[in-house]
């Protein structure tokens, strides 16, 4: 196992005095390097060669509740882009240029998907690897903000710790900052493929169009980074709102302190994806190890992701073990670059996971009151079945389907206003139509009725199936028989086979008078 040379870190049990750490500390002959107190951590420094020897030394002691070494983070892929990507642009569905270029997109069954949902900007995606490229074509519309936090005023405004934080973090400890920008590859490619601009024109489509973007840069230029950086960037983006965690790195031995974190997370609502890694037939960059347990992946809170090729057979690279979960596509995959042009391909499973990311992001857009085992469960109960019927640790539980994971998803039909339309209409105006608004699935989940012949409801839009998703409601002057208050009941019915609360209703009253600026008047003198 890879570590830090000279490095351990320690978490005391709680309630232990300083007086009594220090001692501790002092009789082992170890000093710290750095405290990070809200998450309750020591990064000590040991005579280099004792590493592990100070850890089981300090694990023996009832003050502490676990010591190990800072082992060495790597990310999953050995390289940041195969080779740069050039594609003569066509005019299809969704209208990118490289969409028909995106075998993986159909292989997974994203467009039947995206019939149901293309996905809810409130999900959000947090990639931790390289970083993530904010000027992307594919990405600047698409990066989280904290909206608790006041840009540039060199304030932590929402007291987390992290002095204006608006777009993420950078964790690695050299750089330390608010700016949690890719100087690798590895991210913005993972981001791209999950949840890239989509149907704007340029570029490619990713697996959830709406999807959010939350940069968290982790490992340094050359792709490496350690435990003891990471795993704070776990809490901060579970702390912090993100559905899905996209671990895009391998570490080769188990670390107490991440999984640790990683449960936390899990605890907090976030589903945690990660990837097999590239190790099956061992090589220098596995440290000729030949399909080797590898985390975050082999933890139980972590859904693992294997890769296939165009053909949905095994890549040939891709780990396969007992806690195999799911496969997704991984060879030739197209996806974004942080240098120009910004586009290139790459096979891995690197390559691969961002995809489960994107499709859960999706399934939590249709009920986005799902926990991160019901998200799971649905991922993988859905999955395409190949080798061994049933589960086998080539595929776990088959290739990721995203129309079939959608459509099992029980519908959690929302509609927007809650409170209700209130329409006056009068003789001399009529009043502008209001829209109900769906955020979350197509046109094609819902519908809504009324029995009151003086309401009328628009056909759906945008027919295309994009989110939001709205149909206008106006009222019927002609059918109103005389001045008077009027009361009635919009119907909103989930059109899915699966459903969590259907229907809703939304009330509705007109008031019909002769003159509307009588019933304005009163309003604009009240308080003369």
């Amino acid at each position: 196992m890879e570590f830090k040379a000279g490095q351990i870190i320690v978490k005391f049990k709680g309630g232990i005095s300083q007086s009594r750490m220090q001692s501790l500390l002092r009789a082992e002959d170890v000093s710290i390097l750095d405290e990070r107190d809200d998450f309750g951590l020591m990064l000590l420094s040991v005579p280099e060669g004792q590493e592990l020897e100070k850890a089981e030394e300090l694990r023996r002691s009832p003050l502490v509740e676990y010591a190990e070494p800072n082992y060495i983070v790597k990310a999953a892929s050995s390289i940041a882009v195969d080779s740069l990507y050039s594609l003569r642009a066509l005019h299809i569905e969704p209208d990118d240029p490289y969409y028909p270029g995106q075998w993986n997109l159909h292989k997974i069954e994203a467009p039947a998907g995206w019939d149901i949902t293309t996905g809810n900007n409130r999900v959000v995606i947090a990639v931790l690897s390289t970083g993530v490229d904010p000027d992307h074509e594919e990405l600047k519309d698409k990066i989280w903000t904290n909206s608790d936090e006041e840009p540039d005023n060199e304030i932590d405004d929402d007291q987390n710790g992290y002095i204006d934080d608006v777009h993420g973090w950078d964790f690695v400890l050299e750089n330390w900052d608010n700016e949690p920008w890719d100087d690798r590859g590895n991210g913005t490619f993972d981001a791209i493929v999950a949840a890239a601009e989509t149907n704007n024109g340029v570029g490619l489509a990713g697996v959830s169009w709406g999807a959010k973007i939350m940069p968290i840069k982790v490992l340094d230029y050359n792709g490496g980074g350690d435990i003891y950086e990471i795993t704070p960037a776990i809490q901060y983006a579970a702390d912090n709102g993100a559905r899905v965690l996209l671990l895009n790195f391998i570490v080769f031995g188990y670390s107490h302190t991440l999984e640790a974190f990683i449960d936390d997370a899990y605890k907090k609502g976030a589903l945690v994806v990660a990837p097999m890694g590239d190790c099956a037939e061992g090589g220098t960059r596995c440290r000729d190890l030949e399909n080797p347990v590898l985390y975050p992946a082999a933890f139980p809170h972590v859904l693992a992701v294997a890769a296939t090729d165009q053909n949905d057979e095994h890549y040939f690279i891709s780990g396969h073990k007992s806690y195999t979960d799911v496969a997704a596509p991984g060879t030739d995959i197209v996806g974004g670059y942080h240098l120009t042009p910004g586009y290139g391909r790459m096979s891995s499973t690197h390559a691969a996971s961002p995809h489960v990311a994107g499709l859960a992001a999706l399934v939590w857009s249709v009920n986005p009151t799902l926990t991160p085992d019901e998200v799971e469960s649905i991922i993988e109960a859905t999955a395409a079945d190949l080798g061994e019927p049933g589960w086998d640790e080539n595929f776990g539980h088959g290739r990721i389907d995203a129309s079939a994971a959608v459509r099992a998803t029980p519908h959690y039909l929302e509609v927007e206003p809650d409170e209700g339309f209130y329409f006056l209409v009068c003789d001399d105006c009529d009043p502008s139509p209001r829209k109900i608004i769906n955020p979350n699935t197509s046109c094609s989940t819902w519908s809504a009725t009324t029995t009151a012949n003086w309401l009328s409801i628009s056909p759906c839009s945008p027919i295309e199936g994009y989110i939001p998703s709205s149909r206008e409601v106006s009222v019927d002057r002609d059918n109103l028989p005389d001045y008077g208050l009027y009361t009635a009941v919009i119907t909103v019915t989930s059109e899915m086979t699966n459903y969590a609360n259907n229907p809703k209703t939304i009330p509705t009253t007109v008031k019909y008078t002769s003159q509307c600026w009588g019933n304005y008047l009163p309003l604009l003198f009240k308080d003369s």
